[in-house]
Parts: C-alpha cells; structure tokens; sequence
C-alpha cells in the first residue's frame, strides 16, 4: 500500500472475503520485543497488565503505522481504539462463532453503497508466532460480512462445519484484519508451541463502543431536572454512562412499561414460512457463497445411460481450442477442449438421460426458491475434454452492475436472473481440475482482478468444488465470478452443462 491507498486487489479481497492477510508487517526486532515480553508476562491468553515498561512493544502494535494506514482506509478517518489487545485465548473445546447479526447492530457492520465502504468495526490479529494449516486457533466464515440470512445454529455452535469454517494461516509478523461484522471463533490449539495472537479491536468515528471500552463512573449523569423523570422517561433519555445492552421499553400505543431484563427488542412484519420447503442450510450456503450442490441426485441407472449415451455417439464430439486466454497456469499441456452440443437431441434413445436433467424434482424445488417461476432453460452442452486440456478463465464477474448479473436477497427471498447448472458424471477432485469459483463475489463492488482472472494470484479466493458422479452444482451464471482449472484427470471430464434464465430476462 502506497500513499495509504489500498490496491484494487486488497479491496476485491477485504471486500470479497471480509478479511485480508497483509505480510511481514513486523520486523524481526519488533517480533523479539514483543515475544520477550509476553514471556515476562507469562500470560498466554485473555487481556493483557499494562502496567510495566516490559508491555511498551506490545502498547506499540496498536497503532502500528501499517495498521493505521489500513484502518484510515477501511473505517475512515478518526477511527480508534474499542478494544485494547488481548491475546487470543487457547482453548480445550470449540468455541461458537461470533458475529452473525443479520444487520441487527448497525454499529459493527460492513456495507458498499454508492461506491462508497462502510465498514464500522475492525478486528486486527497480530501473528507472533506461526499458524500452520492444522494448528487450530481463530477460524472465520468467509464472505458472512455480506450475509443477510441468519446463520443456522449448527454452523454457530460447531455441530456441522458446513464447509464453510477456515482457518487462516499466518506466519510470524503478518497482520490479519477483518470486518466486526464477519463470523469467527476459536478452535483448540494444536500448533507446537504457544498460541500467540494479538487480537485488537477498531472502531469508526459516532458509532458506540464496545462494553471493555466504555465509560465507568456515576450510574447516571442526567441533569438535575431529570430526577423529576419517570423511570421510562430516564430510560430514553440520553445518558451518556448508561450500561450496555440498554433497557428495553415495551408499548402497545397506549401504554408504557420497562421489560425485566435488558436487551435488544426490534420487532419485524416477517416470520419464517414452515411450508416454503426450503433447507435453511442450503439458503445460507447459497446466499453466502453464490453456488449450491445437490449430492447424488443421480443414481447409477441413470449415470450408466448417460454415459453411455456419450461412449455410443463419438461422432458428436467436437474439439476446440484453448479456453486459458492469457493465463498460464489454466493452459493445460495445450490440448484443446472438447465439448458435445445439444446432448439432448442425440437419437432416441440416447437424448433421454439428459432430457431428464431439464425439470427434474430436486433442482427445480431450488430453482423456484433461487429465481422464482417462471424461468427457462436455455441451453444444454456436454464439457468432456480429456487430460491435459486447457481450463478456462475466471469470469462473469459481478462489476460492471446490470441486469444480467443481478443478485439480491430482500424479504426472505433471493433473486438470481441468470443459473448455470452443472451435472457431473464421474467424479471430479482437486487432482483432476475443473470447476472454481469465487465464493462471495456476487456480492463485491470491486472488479475482479486480473491475477484472480488468470488464476497467477488466486489471493487465497479461488475454490475448486469436489463433487461425486450423480452430484449437480448450481452456480450464478453472471455474478459469481468462476472458470476452471486444466483436466488433469486420467478419464475424461464428463459434465453436462446447462443454463437457465429467469422470466425477467429478454433471449429471442
């Protein structure tokens, strides 16, 4: 970062993903003073004694230069200190994840509007020592800055990861920041010596501070004329040392009364429908990462006649060039793509196995729920490129804003105008390629950059979806930013492809 002026990469990142790795930021004598002074402390976990000289390397880190330049950029000017640091406390069990409020605390969230960032609340986490790969320690959800949907309460508490819980991985003097607002906790420690992460905790200018910072003192310091006040009225009026969460005052447009305890009460006009026959997980996992699978929808009559249906028409297969563009690591061995169009129009009886993808049960139960009635299926193809074929770059990102590659939720619906919808007829690993995606870009306000584009810097982003033979994935056609690695599988790719579009949507 230059000039205090973040990259369009670290903005498609902080923006994407709700968290960001900055490097090296300490030096190696920072690093030993810091280190040398927890081992005086002899703490390894929760807040830390400021009241010797031996704490002045770790008082430093709160307003570390780098750090500033990056807060001024993401909260704005006037950003400050909520929360001094504490080191992240090891733990035996798992704790739940934190920060999944649906918009409820306005003063903690993260927000695009008008190409404007507003990011109300940063977590930053100082690396004092390594954090390998399955060392345990902070784990977030990435993109759930960008959530609106209520997390469900397996993935809160740990019960099922859903595939969506990471742990970053940190080497000695990298800075991680990330959003208040982005769903995170703490896994037991497993890392070979202590576990030594610096948490603190930011905040922008007029927004309230958290309970470990506010102001202690006089229960109240209401004016002199307020004694005369009822015990609601000194409830709403302002006072400046009132405790956190505030007391809730409850009425029925006649009458006023003070709940016993105090709280948040935000009422809404909307309850959950039971008979919407919607899988709540899968309403998260689509609205926070921009893609879906349905596991064995196919079963092995089924794959066999699909399979064959591809072995009995060779004739069909056409092989074309390199999909990679520009990028090196998607260009494969040179090998060309090879594809079957209009696999449903094979001679009976071999068009029947793809015929039934088109309105099967299971995917247009999701289709109602993701589009809406309505839409249509545009378009069939077969991808079946052998080893060594190229993959394809990254794309159909979500900027420049238009119809095509609108997505929103609103009112307990999600809105997609443009499906892709991806049938897989043998397995597909990581070691043999295919599909990848940006989890979380339908919602950037960034474009999408070019080291993402060519995948030469995936930035920690890109995802490959491992699927079995009778899965379907359901991706956004023209928000989520997605490609595919070169098939290196020893059998060929055989996935039928489909596209769908809303009832929005013009296609003469």
């Amino acid at each position: 970062m230059d000039d205090k002026t973040m990259t369009n990469e670290e903005n498609y990142r902080f923006d994407v993903a709700g968290y960001m790795i900055v490097p090296g930021v300490l030096t190696a004598a920072e690093l030993n003073a810091c280190n040398q002074a927890l081992d005086q402390l002899a703490s390894n976990n929760g807040p830390l004694r400021w009241t010797s000289p031996v704490c002045n390397p770790l008082r430093a880190l709160r307003e570390h230069p780098v750090l500033m330049q990056y807060l001024e950029q993401i909260c704005g000017e006037g950003v400050r200190v909520d929360e001094s640091p504490r080191l992240v406390e090891s733990c035996t069990e798992a704790t739940d994840l934190s920060g999944d409020d649906e918009w409820v605390d306005w003063s903690r969230a993260y927000r695009q509007y008008n190409g404007h960032r507003f990011c109300q609340g940063v977590r930053a986490f100082w690396a004092l020592a390594d954090v390998g790969a399955e060392d345990g320690g902070l784990v977030v959800v990435r993109a759930s800055h960008n959530s609106t949907v209520p997390a469900p309460q397996d993935l809160v508490d740990g019960t099922d990861p859903m595939g969506l819980v990471e742990q970053p991985i940190l080497q000695a003097g990298d800075l991680l920041l990330c959003t208040d607002s982005l769903m995170r906790g703490v896994r037991p420690w497993q890392g070979a010596g202590p576990q030594r992460l610096l948490e603190c905790g930011y905040i922008s200018t007029g927004v309230r501070p958290g309970a470990a910072s506010e102001i202690h003192g006089e229960d109240s310091a209401l004016p002199e004329w307020a004694d005369d006040l009822t015990d609601i009225e000194r409830a709403v009026l302002h006072n400046p040392n009132r405790p956190y969460p505030p007391p809730v005052v409850h009425s029925d447009g006649e009458k006023v009364w003070l709940a016993e305890e105090p709280g948040v009460f935000h009422p809404s006009v909307y309850i959950r429908d039971p008979d919407s026959e919607i899988d709540e997980k899968e309403f998260f996992h689509w609205d926070l990462c921009g893609h879906l699978v349905l596991r064995g929808v196919m079963d092995e009559e089924w794959l066999a006649a699909a399979n064959e249906a591809i072995d009995k028409n060779p004739d069909r297969i056409s092989h074309g060039g390199s999909a990679a563009g520009d990028s090196t690591p998607l260009a494969g061995t040179g090998v060309g793509r090879s594809s079957m169009g209009n696999p449903w129009a094979l001679p009976a009886p071999y068009g029947e196995p793809f015929q039934r993808m088109i309105a099967n049960p299971a995917l247009v139960q999701r289709m109602n729920w993701i589009m809406g009635s309505g839409f249509e299926c545009m378009m069939c193809n077969g991808f079946l490129s052998g080893k060594g074929s190229s993959g394809h770059f990254l794309h159909s990102a979500s900027t420049p804003a238009k119809v095509g590659n609108h997505y929103r939720q609103q009112n307990g619906r999600v809105y997609a105008e443009s499906l892709n919808v991806a049938w897989q007829l043998r397995d597909v690993t990581r070691a043999d390629g295919g599909f990848v995606c940006v989890p979380g870009s339908h919602k950037t306000a960034y474009p999408m950059p070019d080291g993402i584009r060519t995948c030469d810097n995936e930035m920690g982003l890109v995802k490959h979806i491992e699927m079995k033979a009778g899965d379907v994935l359901l991706f956004l056609a023209s928000a989520q930013a997605h490609g595919a690695y070169p098939w290196t599988g020893e059998q060929n790719r055989r996935m039928i492809f489909f596209q769908y579009r809303s009832r929005n949507m013009y296609a003469p």
